[in-house]
């Protein structure tokens, strides 16, 4: 090994040389949702593949499972590496790299992290080749793009990993609920919670996204036509998508718009949601609506960090953070359940449906104003009449309580309580 690369790993991973240096030195380290599962035995001879947008605590989550790791004698050490740096992309060529890490650093039964794993140029055949080794080694690896992610890693190593994706905090992880205005303006991505400057920092994590993910990494090559098109999904952020009108608007194919659409989505900045049909499919919309994952990011987009008492938008950032919330605590719980909304051609409509399966789902509208007694809309009475679920949810301003309707009973959630949607959610 040259001495300039040894010097550099030495220098990313000190705790090789010191023990008194701890791998977890973040003092802003929260539990993630994903970490009991991520700590199960049965996933130590796999690939832990930790998957998510730049700035939502891959590395830092990928450090401190590895420091329990260690701290419960099922692994020695770790050794980080981190493929943003041309050196170790270039080192992690081949997969000899294993016997000179083991020799030069002394390690046994390692923990072997790469961070950024996508930035390599065949990362997955080099995992897969790692993996078939069955050494006594526990591997992780790091990736932001769904794309790359899923090209380059997921198709080699089928029965080899397991992956987990990790989002910018759940109202679980940190104290939200006693931060709704902040939540609103500036998302739940770990380092803006944890700053001051927090408009600078979303500027950094935006201008990173585009940069790096969009131009560098993905080689988009009309990067101010998706920019447009992230203006647009801000602005009409819970409707239902129309490609036609992104098309002219960006005065773009709307295959283009369709594209860059599925870039958006598989870098986790948006998701999409589509109609929930239950029995009665000839009454409904077919269009999906599409949420940011991150209302920091969104308002980022807009360049909108108004008080929410000031913007004529506040709607739409209440609805973005339920669905936000539960899209985040579904995947990080690994609750395999769908995410809907129910609008019929005659305009009734719900904002989400949780879905299980046929028996087991959760009607939930978003009504952010004043109320005084239990009342639900005329469209949640015919959603209800249609499906009669056994509960609902509505998500209030600050109205707390219950009532039966159409035999179902209806629970109203003020929004700084929104976590305890997520029990009835588990309890489908």
């Amino acid at each position: 090994m040259q001495l300039s690369l040894i010097k550099e790993i030495e220098q990313q991973n000190p705790w090789l040389h010191h023990a008194q240096v701890t791998i977890d030195q973040t003092s802003h380290y929260r539990e993630r949702l994903q970490l009991p599962t991520l700590l199960l035995p049965e996933w130590d001879t796999l690939w832990t593949l930790l998957i998510g947008p730049r700035r939502a605590g891959k590395t830092t989550l990928g450090k401190h499972l590895s420091g329990v790791l260690i701290k419960q004698k099922r692994f020695s050490q770790l050794l980080y590496l981190n493929c943003d740096l041309a050196s170790i992309r270039e080192w992690l060529q081949s997969p000899l790299f294993i016997t000179e890490a083991l020799q030069q650093f002394n390690l046994i039964s390692p923990i072997i992290f790469i961070d950024e794993v996508q930035r390599l140029s065949t990362p997955g055949l080099l995992l897969k080749t790692i993996a078939d080794l069955a050494l006594p080694i526990k591997l992780i690896a790091s990736g932001s793009s769904q794309l790359e992610i899923k090209s380059k890693v997921q198709e080699h190593l089928t029965g080899r990993n397991f992956s987990s994706l990790v989002l910018p905090f759940n109202l679980n992880e940190w104290d939200g609920s006693k931060h709704i205005e902040a939540l609103l303006r500036y998302g739940a991505y770990p380092q803006v919670i944890a700053t001051t400057q927090k408009e600078l920092l979303l500027n950094q994590i935006y201008q990173d996204y585009i940069n790096k993910d969009i131009i560098e990494f993905l080689k988009v090559n009309q990067p101010t036509i998706l920019q447009k098109l992230l203006g647009l999904l801000a602005h009409g952020s819970g409707q239902l998508v129309n490609y036609n009108q992104f098309a002219n608007d960006c005065q773009v194919s709307v295959t283009l718009i369709k594209h860059y659409l599925t870039i958006l989505m598989q870098t986790y900045i948006i998701a999409e949601i589509t109609p929930f049909t239950g029995n009665k499919r000839a009454e409904l919309t077919s269009n999906p609506i599409i949420y940011f994952i991150d209302n920091g990011f969104r308002n980022r987009a807009l360049n909108n960090f108004n008080a929410l008492s000031t913007r004529t938008d506040a709607g739409l950032l209440v609805e973005g953070l339920v669905f936000q919330e539960i899209y985040k605590y579904l995947t990080q719980s690994f609750l395999n359940y769908t995410i809907h909304y129910w609008r019929t051609k005659s305009g009734a409509e719900v904002d989400f449906v949780i879905y299980k399966n046929d028996a087991c789902f959760l009607p939930i509208e978003v009504k952010y104003r004043t109320m005084t007694k239990p009342a639900i809309t005329r469209s949640y009475r015919s959603f209800l009449q249609a499906y009669q679920p056994k509960n609902g949810i509505f998500v209030t301003k600050d109205f707390l309580g219950t009532g039966l309707f159409e035999n179902t009973m209806v629970h109203f959630i003020p929004l700084e309580r929104l976590s305890q949607v997520f029990d009835f959610i588990a309890a489908l």
